[in-house]
Parts: structure tokens; sequence; C-alpha cells
């Protein structure tokens, strides 16, 4: 079968004969083909050309195919190019190897004309299937944050600036009980703006720190001591914020975790908020700490809306659980950051539905 909209093949082989065979058979089934003699050669062409899939061979002059693949998989443009390996031999070394760096694929010469045509297939498919997932993807965070970010900033706004116009109003007679709930809503449209701006502070810091490695064997070194006391304290700030410090039920363990304590205290406080946000006035938050040998295992429990592991895998930044049904305050932010932020630091998240109703959301980390 010809492919419709031709994709490039860039062929990186060293010996000429075979070089000219792998051409003339993926030019015969529509691809366009570029060849180069050499991994320098072929890492230039690559460059140059931006391929949609990479055939390489392992053994070759000044760069071999391995060298290859790491060097292009340091180019933002080519790192996500589907790439495989060609090897003169069956070596369990060779194959090893390759797929170890992280190869799409790899095959053996002498090959068969219709096996090498339809792995090429195959992982073109794969490819154009995951930009079309990223496509999806992009889309629904586009609509996310137009429907987001302009309600949460935009309403605590309006109201503070609302009120404070009447409070300035010559002409507005207002009374001493007016002026109190009036300042009352301004300060709460303050601080839900103020958790608003937080959110959006503490996950773009999360993600440069994620997407840049100088830090991060620093951060793997830095410890919480005493975090049962970060625990207790954001339990009961974030408790008192929704007036429901008679729901908040605490089991605190003695403990100190590897990780950052501001890092520590921003999973703590994003998960409890979610817990009081989803839950009743009246409904038991629960906060269980509890240690092995290895790890600390800090265990929050509502009783609201139910979420579990395959949910949270679906959640990404400014999207909210159910928002489609539940009017919600918020961005989205806290959840995706605390998920991140834990795995960063080799822990373990899981969400679980209770037997009647909620959610217990269990973070593992390991223990000084």
């Amino acid at each position: 079968m010809i492919i419709k909209n031709e994709a490039k093949i860039l062929v990186i082989e060293d010996t000429l004969s075979l070089r000219e065979v792998l051409v003339e058979i993926l030019t015969f089934e529509g691809m366009q083909v570029i060849a180069a003699e050499n991994g320098q050669v072929g890492i230039d062409k690559a460059k140059e050309h931006l391929p949609d899939l990479i055939l390489c061979d392992i053994m070759m002059p000044l760069k071999d195919g391995y060298q290859v693949y790491e060097e292009l998989r340091l180019d933002i443009d080519l790192k996500d190019t589907p790439f495989i390996f060609l090897t003169s031999k069956a070596a369990t070394e060779n194959v090893r190897g390759g797929m170890i760096l992280g190869a799409d694929d790899y095959i053996t010469k002498p090959f068969q004309s219709d096996l090498l045509v339809s792995s090429i297939k195959s992982r073109l498919k794969k490819e154009a299937d995951r930009k079309e997932s990223l496509k999806q993807s992009f889309k629904t965070l586009q609509y996310n944050i137009t429907s987001a970010i302009p309600h949460e900033l935009l309403t605590p706004l309006n109201g503070i600036i609302g009120f404070s116009n009447l409070m300035l109003d010559p002409n507005y007679k207002i009374n001493e009980a007016e002026v109190k709930s009036f300042v009352t809503a301004i300060n709460e449209s303050g601080n839900r703006l103020l958790h608003t701006v937080k959110k959006f502070i503490y996950y773009t810091e999360v993600e440069l720190l994620l997407n840049n490695n100088e830090n991060t064997e620093a951060l793997h070194n830095e410890e919480t001591e005493m975090g049962n006391l970060i625990v207790a304290n954001q339990s009961n700030i974030i408790a008192k914020k929704y007036n429901r410090l008679s729901d908040l039920k605490q089991t605190p363990e003695l403990f100190s975790a590897k990780i950052s304590s501001s890092h520590f205290e921003i999973i703590i406080e994003n998960i409890l908020d979610n817990a009081f946000k989803f839950s009743s006035k009246g409904d038991a938050v629960e906060v269980d700490v509890q240690t092995d040998d290895t790890h600390v295992h800090i265990t929050i429990t509502d009783s609201g809306l139910g979420i579990d592991d395959k949910t949270k895998e679906t959640i990404g930044a400014f999207s909210q659980f159910d928002r489609a049904t539940l009017e919600q305050q918020g961005v989205g932010l806290g959840l995706i950051t605390s998920i991140n932020l834990i795995k960063f630091y080799n822990g373990k998240i899981t969400c679980s539905l209770n037997n009647t109703k909620g959610t217990s959301v269990k973070v593992s980390l390991l223990l000084v």
C-alpha cells in the first residue's frame, strides 16, 4: 500500500549497496527518502530535514548508531521522532543496548522487505496517533484555560472593585452593618484571588523544576524534618479556612521525609484543600500518618466526590474533576502540581473510592 502524504524517512547506513537497496524499497512504497553514509552526516541531515522516522545502522564510522540516537534525543525537534536500529547481527548486546536507550524498534540484517516496510508503517502510525492525541490534549487545554482563567481572576476582582466602589461613592449612604459586610466580601474575594495566583506560581515553579536538571540532585538531598508538624499545621489551616475544624480527625506520627519542606507543604495543602472543597460541612476529613521501614504513608480521607486512580490520570493543568456538572472554584492546578512533585521525589500517590462515598488519597514518600 502506498503511503499517502509521503513520509520523510532518514536512512543512515554506511554500506553503499545496502543503503541503495533501502532507498529503493522505501521510495517504491511512496516515501521520501534521505540517505546518509555515516553517523555524523546522519545527525546533520536529521537536523536539516526533520524526518518523520529514522532508520539507523548501529556499527558505523565517526559516530555509531547509539551516539546518533543519544545526540538526536537532546534536540527538541527530534526527541520524539521514531527511531529504528539496523543491526548486522542478532547479537543480544546490540538489541538490548538499543532498546535500553529507548529505540522504538530494531531490524536485523539481512531483512525481509515486507517486514521492514511493515515495521516502519507501524511506527509511523503510532507517531501519527501520538501527535493527534497531543493535538486534542492541546485543544482541551486551550478550552480549559480560556474557561478557567478569566472566571477565576475576574470574578474576585469584580467583587473587590464593586464593593469598594460602593464604599467610595459619596452618594451611597452606607451604614455600619454594610461596612462590615462589604469589608468581609472584599476580604474573601482578595483571599480567593491570592489563592488562585499562588496556584499559578506553584504550578509554574514545579514545571520549570521538572524541565531543568540542574537542581535535581540538590533537591533530592533535601529533607523535611518533623513532617508531622507540617501535616498538623496545614490540616488546621485548611479546616479553619472552610470553617470545619470540628470535621478534622488526625492521627499523627513523628517522621522526617526525603523531600524539600516547601514542596511537602504544597503537596499536603493541595490535597487537603481538595478534601474539604469536595465534601460537605459535617462530614469528617481524616488525616492518618503511618510509617514502615522505608516510607511514610499519609492518607487523607473525605466523604465527598469520589475520585480513583483512573480518574486521577485524566486530570491535567487547568482541568477540574467533573467540571461539566459541578460549579467549582479553582483552576485545576493543585492536584497535578502535587502529583508531579511526588513523582519528582520518587514517591507514590494513589486514589481510591470509599465503600460509601468519598475518596482516600494516599501519599507515600521515602523516610530519612
